[in-house]
């Protein structure tokens, strides 16, 4: 029986090796040369839309939009606006909200460029902006104050002003029901809204330092927020239940300031949720929130990574990539192995996909665990799904 595991070891092996290589060449082509330049001038304000597709820039020439696939330009935004200080896309891709230095809001149709209409309520500079996930509602963060603009037909001079914050309000998110937002401060507070009421519902001392990302998983309760460096203490990362006000995890990797952060989307992580991080410290991180365990960390990056987004394979491949936006003006697709959370290949834990994996899937076979496909037994089946993957980072 032991010469006849070998013998199929060494079939199945010999038979995925070239197509894994093959993958894995590829992943390392695409997270190393696919990078697509976007401007020569300083960066102003940079993000990503909702579901990762396209990328709005700002510098000192206006504000750009590409599709993150190819690094094509889309629309280019008038040339002679003021210094933006912030952008945000709508969920459904329509519209471009954008903050001057002016104090001015300006929404841009982000098919054609044209200017929908101006906000001009606020009396300090607006470094905030999110849209709701049902694109009824704009948020706006300035010294003090939010203002939530309807963006129904006929109401867009309409905003309600929220008030608590005592400085500046620095990043805002909405939860993924539209019923809920979540604002941060300069100096390390979060406040949770009620929006059916436009009331507090509590505020956290949650950071000793200005707090600059701000990410809601898609289960509605998890919120993760990044604070900044200080001499002090190193950059933390904290999650955060927001029906309790309860701190879960804390991650104290980064040694820079945390600027973005993005929870992998539930269609991609049906067995738990990822949280990616990046910041000043020119790297990527993957986390579990539940058991505080460092998933991977990318740091061929050559300089600090502003803006985070998870998207699908553009073949439609049951996989997930991970976009990234630096200062230096590249984008960075990184295809991630789709089911690390789904289909657990790295048997050993070890961060990656390989031949001892496939080893130890060998020595179990006729057995109940591990049961990769859920078939009941340990066999060949579950010896390919590992040598599919070789070569993959969990």
């Amino acid at each position: 029986m032991k010469h006849h595991r070998i013998f199929i070891y060494l079939f199945v092996y010999a038979l995925f090796l070239p197509s894994s290589l093959a993958q894995n060449a590829t992943q390392w082509r695409v997270s190393k040369g696919d990078e697509a330049p976007l401007g020569p001038s300083a960066l102003n304000a940079i993000v990503f839309s909702p579901d990762g597709t396209q990328l709005a820039v700002a510098d000192i020439e206006g504000i750009t939009l590409y599709d993150t696939y190819t690094g094509e330009v889309l629309v280019l935004l008038p040339s002679s606006m003021r210094h933006v200080t912030a952008l945000a896309f709508s969920p459904d891709n329509r519209i471009v909200a954008s903050a001057d230095e002016d104090s001015t809001i300006h929404l841009w149709n982000a098919h054609t460029g044209e200017n929908i209409t101006d906000f001009t309520s606020h009396t300090d500079p607006v470094v905030a902006l999110a849209f709701s996930p049902d694109s009824m509602t704009l948020a706006s963060g300035s010294f003090k104050e939010i203002r939530l603009w309807d963006l129904t037909f006929g109401q867009m001079s309409r905003a309600t002003i929220l008030r608590g914050h005592r400085d500046m309000v620095t990043t805002l998110a909405f939860s993924p029901d539209s019923r809920t937002l979540a604002s941060a401060s300069f100096y390390g507070t979060i406040s949770l809204w009620d929006l059916e009421t436009a009331q507090l519902r509590y505020s956290l001392s949650a950071h000793v330092d200005s707090i600059q990302a701000l990410a809601f998983a898609s289960d509605g309760q998890t919120l993760a927020s990044g604070g900044y460096w200080n001499s002090d203490a190193e950059s933390t990362i904290r999650v955060w239940n927001i029906h309790t006000g309860q701190l879960m995890t804390t991650f104290e990797n980064h040694t820079t300031p945390v600027f973005a952060l993005a929870f992998a989307p539930e269609v991609y992580d049906i067995d738990g949720i990822t949280l990616a991080s990046a910041g000043w410290d020119h790297t990527i991180r993957l986390w579990d929130p539940h058991t505080g365990q460092l998933q991977a960390i990318f740091e061929e990056y050559t300089a600090p990574v502003l803006a985070l987004a998870f998207l699908r394979d553009t073949d439609g491949a049951d996989g997930k990539t991970l976009a990234s936006a630096s200062l230096n003006g590249t984008i960075q697709l990184k295809p991630l192995i789709a089911s690390f959370a789904r289909i657990p290949a790295d048997i050993n834990n070890d961060g990656v996909v390989n031949i001892l994996d496939l080893t130890f899937i060998v020595s179990r076979f006729g057995q109940d665990s591990p049961d990769l496909n859920g078939d009941g037994i340990v066999d060949i089946l579950d010896l390919t799904l590992v040598a599919k993957y070789i070569g993959k980072w969990r």
